[in-house]
């Protein structure tokens, strides 16, 4: 995905900044990469220009060089400080009948449990050891046929989308790859950035911000990329 908003970012013509040294590279950035294979519906990039650029012009510039199922949904300057964090992801999985039948119950279950543990390998410690995810599951719901589960972001960590899927016996590759990320909540976004609607709507950044960052929503169509 970052690759093709940066050859979409070339295309527009768009000043974009380089970082410094032997492999210059795009400064561009994803706040909130995708586990593989799920696709979503709300991403949010960032983009540091060389040069200013109008809101409106990047926006619609932009969008013109996206390619088939992106939408360009709003554009806005972003204000000096801290970029903004994730803070929530919301995620959606239709499920079969069988599946959806079996479903209250084990939602019951998972919410009165007061420890979630599934096993993660620490590269650091070069070993297996049990995280407990229950903190960062923040809800769950059936919808019909339709689940739907938010899970927190923190500096402590998060839960995986296929932690969650696995705790309910729902882990499997049918399932993985309907899985859909419709949402993500951000902090801080300041009050006195400029917003461009174009339809509705842990990355290294620098502590200080210059004046000419652009902040880009971006959604695409519920397949997988």
């Amino acid at each position: 995905m970052l690759r093709l908003f940066a050859r979409a970012v070339r295309r527009a013509g768009l000043p974009i900044a380089y970082s410094q040294g032997y492999n210059p590279r795009p400064r561009l950035w994803l706040m909130l990469p995708r586990p593989l294979g799920v696709s979503c519906r709300d991403d949010l990039l960032l983009v540091e220009l060389s040069e200013d650029c109008g809101v409106e012009a990047l926006g619609a510039r932009l969008a013109q060089n996206l390619p088939a199922g992106i939408k360009l949904r709003s554009s806005f300057r972003l204000g000096p400080g801290r970029a903004p964090q994730p803070v929530s992801a919301a995620y959606t999985l239709e499920l079969s009948q069988q599946d959806a039948a079996k479903m209250t119950r084990k939602i019951a279950a998972l919410l009165d449990s007061a420890r979630l543990g599934v096993r993660r390998f620490s590269r650091r410690k070069a070993q297996f050891q049990e995280v407990n995810i229950r903190p960062y599951l923040s809800r769950v719901r059936l919808d019909h046929s339709e689940l739907a589960f938010t899970l927190s972001c923190s500096p402590a960590g998060s839960a995986k989308p296929a932690e969650v899927l696995a705790l309910l016996d729902l882990d499997n590759p049918p399932n993985r790859a309907k899985l859909v990320r419709t949402k993500v909540t951000y902090s801080p976004l300041q009050a006195d950035q400029l917003q461009l609607k174009i339809n509705d709507q842990e990355n290294l950044w620098p502590k200080t911000q210059p004046a000419t960052e652009g902040v880009i929503y971006a959604q695409r169509d519920a397949h997988q990329c």
